[in-house]
């Protein structure tokens, strides 16, 4: 426990902070803990603020009040922890390495939100009309006993047992009976739409200034993030790794959860050769789905972007 953050700890090793995509709470890194720890990382999953056991600080959650605690908890490590971060996550996690570059020693971001260049004047307008304190006028907490039966009843299917991103969303319900918890939504909810696309202050201006190894992981499946920010990322940070998950969806993947699970430690892998001077070939990496089946709707390929890779090279990349 950290002075302001809640965060699990799992596996031995240098530290990785890890953060949730909004709504979520730390324990969703459980099933990937055990990855990371394989290559050598401790992780630290963290409950942003306003969420899971974090208290909501009496302040609208832009991304920099959200990141200004795990910059301290950064600090506060033997050494500088790779940062990842999933969705809202993402977001935070480049605040993190923009306002303090010397507390990380490397990204991994997991299609994290950045402002959308389509209807993004619709996103900011909605999102101007979001007001936080309607989390305090929904009477959930009344239904709570019948919330926290389905959702133990939910987790309990054999099929999510080792699926944390799953279980995860299914605690949403009974989280959501915590008018802190729902102000937090709402809060961070209308600060991301209101993060600018452009300007100085836009964080796609400022990609360009973070310099510690980063790698990016995108889903194919992935239907809140867009594919065009992978071609924006290349164009602003040409040397930043580049992977995705034909399979996957944006965080709850079903049977193909795992596949997301190796594929962050993969990612994680290349910032930790990254560091060590170690070179990878060029383009965004298609890793292979675990299950067999792959994406039904578009296979792996090899064109000007993409490079489908052996799954045995991909591992042997990832523990060299």
């Amino acid at each position: 426990m950290h002075d302001s953050l809640h965060y699990n700890e799992w596996g031995e090793g240098d530290p990785l902070i890890a953060l949730h995509p909004l709504a979520l709470e730390s324990t969703a890194f459980a099933g990937v803990a055990t990855h990371l720890e394989e290559i050598g990382l401790r992780t630290l999953g963290v409950d942003l603020p306003g969420f899971g056991c974090t208290r909501m600080p009496d302040e609208p959650l832009t991304p920099a009040v959200l990141a200004a605690p795990v910059i301290e908890l950064a600090r506060s490590l033997e050494r500088p922890p790779i940062v990842m971060g999933m969705s809202l996550g993402g977001r935070v996690a480049l605040e993190v390495a923009l306002t303090a570059p010397d507390a990380v020693r490397g990204l991994v971001l997991v299609a994290p939100y950045m402002p959308l260049h389509r209807m993004s004047w619709i996103i900011r307008t909605a999102g101007s009309y979001l007001d936080p304190a309607w989390g305090e006028k929904l009477p959930l907490e009344r239904i709570w006993p019948l919330l926290k039966r389905t959702t133990d009843l939910l987790e309990s299917i054999p099929k999510l047992e080792h699926d944390w991103f799953a279980r995860a969303c299914v605690r949403v319900a009974y989280y959501s009976t915590c008018p802190d918890t729902r102000t937090a939504f709402l809060s961070a909810s209308r600060e991301l739409s209101l993060d600018p696309m452009t300007g100085p202050e836009s964080v796609w201006s400022k990609l360009d200034e973070i310099e510690v190894p980063t790698s990016f992981l995108w889903a194919g499946r992935d239907h809140l993030i867009p594919r065009s920010h992978s071609e924006d990322v290349l164009d602003a940070m040409p040397k930043a790794s580049q992977m995705e998950v034909p399979c996957s969806g944006h965080f709850v993947n079903f049977r193909h959860f795992e596949c997301m699970e190796h594929a962050i430690a993969l990612a994680t892998s290349r910032v930790l050769d990254e560091e060590m001077g170690v070179s990878h070939l060029p383009g965004r990496i298609l890793t292979p789905c675990l299950t067999g089946r792959g994406a039904e709707d578009e296979p792996l390929r090899t064109d000007g972007h993409h490079v489908a890779v052996d799954l045995e090279e991909l591992r042997e990349a990832g523990t060299s």
